[in-house]
């Protein structure tokens, strides 16, 4: 049991329950003057999902939908609005700065633009040595040199590379030392956020394949957070499909690849690169609603080609159905 008092299951690492995440939009002298009411953004609407111990589950959806921002809310790089969010049986939804701190050890983030992530001004020694000092990784700077060398070497860089600055690095090289960053501290659970969308297809795979091999070697586990689920495919066990900061269908990969239920699910898979087209292409017609201005009812309603008049009105909640987790009113 955790300190909640809600009944916490050892084999998940993470347990994500009514997560909501907003934002208000910046207020200027216009607005005031004018009498305009604040807006604010809904970007994270009641998601609810678990990362079981070694597990990769990952977040799908498209630009907007909210997913990197519920990974950057997980992580406690965004304070929750409300919700909770279990670590490895602990509650961290309200922990303050100072009580992350040794949570922070064990939660890294991968993030998406390997150009923009790390500093210019530090050579890659430096980088990676950073974090182990800070968090006391490494009892002086000759043993975060040893262990810094040592990560390099399984990222796939040799010992003179540790002396040169991020701009003489690819972009694929560089979200290399981006995970050796990440791997610095010892973590247990990294959050990446589409860690290969900013790299060339030939470079992807081999950046996928050193997260998996390393998810085995250091005992990992991931959320991963993507809109490519040609990519999602390859390396998660579980998924969630998010549309407008909903989770729209959740469950094991191979159910949903085989057989979406969401229309949402389907459009997406039948757009998704693949030699196998098991589904039709339909084209979705219409806008993604603003997230300022929920719907009352289905937030895919406006774009789905299924739609009933149920749908306007009433907003479905996830059900079980099929061995997966969907939130549609055709079922």
């Amino acid at each position: 049991m955790n300190n909640t008092g809600k009944m916490h299951d050892p084999k998940n690492i993470l347990e994500v329950s009514d997560l909501v995440q907003t934002f208000t939009q910046p207020y200027g002298i216009l607005d005031r003057l004018t009498g305009r009411p604040k807006k604010t953004v809904h970007a994270v609407n009641g998601v609810s999902f678990s990362v079981r111990r070694g597990e990769v589950f990952s977040l799908v959806g498209e630009s907007g939908c909210g997913k990197s921002t519920t990974a950057r809310t997980i992580v406690r790089l965004l304070e929750p609005k409300s919700g909770t969010l279990l670590f490895d049986g602990q509650d961290i939804t309200k922990f303050t700065p100072a009580e992350m701190m040794p949570v922070r050890k064990k939660m890294q983030m991968i993030f998406q633009d390997p150009y923009a992530s790390l500093n210019p001004r530090q050579r890659i020694r430096e980088i990676v040595m950073e974090p182990m000092l800070f968090h006391r990784e490494a009892a002086d700077r000759e043993e975060a040199h040893v262990k810094m060398l040592r990560l390099l070497d399984i990222v796939g860089f040799r010992p003179e590379q540790a002396d040169r600055y991020p701009h003489q690095f690819s972009g694929g090289q560089r979200q290399r030392i981006g995970i050796a960053r990440a791997l610095a501290t010892n973590p247990t659970f990294l959050a990446a956020d589409e860690p290969v969308s900013a790299l060339d297809v030939s470079i992807q795979a081999q950046v996928l394949n050193l997260m998996m091999d390393l998810r085995d070697e250091f005992n990992l586990s991931y959320l991963f957070i993507a809109h490519d689920l040609s990519v999602v495919r390859h390396v998660t066990e579980r998924l969630g499909i998010m549309y407008l900061g909903f989770i729209v269908e959740q469950g094991e990969r191979d159910r949903i690849f085989e057989k979406p239920l969401h229309p949402y699910t389907q459009a997406l898979l039948a757009v998704a690169p693949t030699l196998d087209r098991k589904i039709a292409a339909v084209p979705l017609s219409g806008d993604v609603p603003s997230p300022i201005h929920l719907p009352v009812g289905c937030p895919f309603a406006s774009r789905c080609p299924q739609k009933m008049s149920i749908c306007e009105t009433n907003r479905p909640k996830l059900r079980i159905l099929d061995g997966r987790a969907v939130a549609c009113h055709l079922y």
